[in-house]
């Protein structure tokens, strides 16, 4: 096949079956992109495309920092622009994008999605979407009844409704689709947003040209009525019962950015790197954490003579990187109930104590500081995933030491105790979609 001679998608070896199966008492970190291989075990599935070929779908776990992952293994198929990924998770489902066209474009019909259990070994294949095409941040699986049936919902942006040049509202399209349903057909329904409450809170300047509410994330929370949570990581979440007859959207601001973010909010910058929200793993509070990176200034070297200097044009001091420092806040569920975010943990990097408890742990720090002279502050770190389960955030890193290739690390940090938790090398190659990664409670029951 193809596709088993790109190095990106061959899996790493992860532990062996018994200390992996630890990670199904609780959490585990996902690679959202899928490797291409053959590898069953007692999680695998089986089915077919919508073209009628065969396709396999295994799930490895791996306790965090560890990543786990996903192989897919369908002959005939040709991964060559795009492979498969995974769109959203909850409690033992998993929502997986297939394409099934090699020159595969961003039409739906290019795409089979499947819902997979590895705790049931069934993997189902949705109806397509077409014409309506998912935003993959901005969709969600949710299981219902222990598994016996589940939804699928994704919302889609619509132009805003103005009247003469003043701004009435924004609308936005909810796509749905119910297992349950006789018809085993997507309906669509209207939702709309007028009273615009994180402009309040975080509002933007004028001439900043972004719409209201962008999806960087995507949240099951579940309950009676399939509570989504949707959130543009730089403003605000909406939440909406999407089970309900008639569902309503309720704008949440985010807190207002850290200082040293002020800038980036007006930008086309990535909040991913900064920020993440999660849910905890009973569903009673949502959690949420920034980055901020810390710098100082310092004098640039005397240029050797005047005409270095001129010619060098540079300002009489630079900004020199100086760790980071985070902040986590939790809201309770329902959202509405309470006085919204409260402020957690404040940790600045420097007061991480690397004073592990595993020797091994702390054996391999030092090790890497040892080949990189870096402190923990020093090394470069950004996309946080929050834990479902505790205090702990997790953060990537690449890094080249002395002597050694290039590194792709996972850092776990205890918020609550101010250390460091765990440490784990990532597969590098697939390092360049960096926020391909995200918390799932996918092992619980498996």
């Amino acid at each position: 096949m193809a596709a088993s001679t790109v190095s990106s998608w061959v899996p790493p070896s992860l532990p062996d079956p018994e200390s992996s199966s630890a990670a199904a008492s609780g959490l585990v970190l996902l690679d959202r992109r899928c490797y291409i291989a053959d590898l069953p075990n007692n999680t695998t599935a089986e089915s077919t495309t919508s073209r009628g070929l065969p396709i396999k779908v295994t799930f490895r776990a791996a306790r965090p920092p560890l990543v786990s992952h996903f192989c897919v293994h369908c002959p005939g198929l040709d991964f060559r622009c795009i492979g498969p990924n995974i769109v959203a998770t909850d409690a033992d489902l998993v929502l997986l994008h297939v394409p099934v066209d090699p020159s595969s474009t961003f039409r739906g019909l290019d795409w089979d999605y499947f819902v997979y259990s590895p705790r049931s070994q069934w993997l189902d294949l949705l109806p397509n979407p077409d014409p309506k095409c998912l935003d993959h941040k901005a969709t969600a699986l949710i299981s219902r009844d222990d598994g016996a049936w589940y939804a699928v919902a994704a919302l889609g942006g619509r132009a805003p409704l103005y009247d003469g040049g003043a701004l009435i509202r924004w609308e936005f399209d909810l796509h749905l689709y119910r297992s349950s349903s006789v018809s085993k057909r997507w309906i669509s329904r209207r939702l709309s947003v007028s009273e615009f409450e994180r402009d309040k809170l975080i509002p933007l300047p004028e001439e900043v040209d972004r719409l209201y509410h962008e999806t960087e994330k995507t949240i099951t929370i579940g309950g009676q009525h399939g509570t989504v949570a949707w959130v543009d990581l730089w403003r605000g979440i909406f939440f909406c019962d999407v089970l309900k007859q008639c569902p309503l959207l309720q704008d949440v601001p985010l807190p207002a950015p850290a200082r040293g973010n002020w800038e980036r909010i007006l930008t086309n910058f990535d909040p991913s790197v900064l920020r993440d929200v999660t849910v905890s793993r009973n569903k009673d509070w949502i959690k949420y954490v920034e980055l901020e990176f810390l710098s100082r200034e310092e004098l640039n070297p005397t240029p050797v003579s005047y005409t270095d200097w001129v010619r060098s044009n540079k300002r009489k001091y630079k900004v020199v990187p100086d760790g980071w420092k985070s902040t986590t806040w939790n809201m309770a569920i329902p959202v509405g109930s309470s006085e919204g975010w409260h402020r957690d943990c404040v940790v600045d990097v420097k007061d991480v104590s690397l004073e592990a408890t595993d020797p091994c742990l702390s054996d391999r720090m030092a090790t890497l500081s040892s080949k990189t002279a870096r402190t923990l502050k020093e090394f470069p770190v950004a996309y946080p995933i929050l834990s479902m389960d505790d205090d702990v955030v997790y953060l990537l890193s690449r890094t080249r030491p002395r002597d050694m290739d290039k590194l792709a690390l996972m850092f776990a940090i205890d918020l609550r105790k101010a250390t460091l938790r765990g440490l784990a090398e990532l597969d590098v190659q697939k390092f360049i979609f960096l926020c391909n990664f995200c918390a799932s409670e996918i092992c619980r029951g498996t």
